[in-house]
């Protein structure tokens, strides 16, 4: 399994549709949740921050409080 995901795979993981790719987006440009790293140009997010990022997804209402990583 990877170590680093892109928005898009975290958003995939989260069970979210390719839409609503920008409310991972949202968690790290309202500094909810701080920036990661960049390759390439894109966010490098790391496996473990995953949970986190799910917990911020739930307590927005963004996610059902029962989800849990595809992957």
């Amino acid at each position: 399994m990877p170590q680093f995901f892109s928005t898009r795979e975290v958003a995939e993981l989260a069970g979210l549709q390719l839409a609503e790719t920008w409310r991972v987006r949202r968690l790290f440009e309202d500094g909810t949740l701080p920036e990661p790293p960049q390759f390439a140009g894109k966010r490098a997010i790391p496996r473990e921050t995953l949970p986190a990022i799910f917990d911020k997804l739930r307590d927005r209402g963004w996610l059902p409080q029962t989800v849990e990583a595809t992957r």
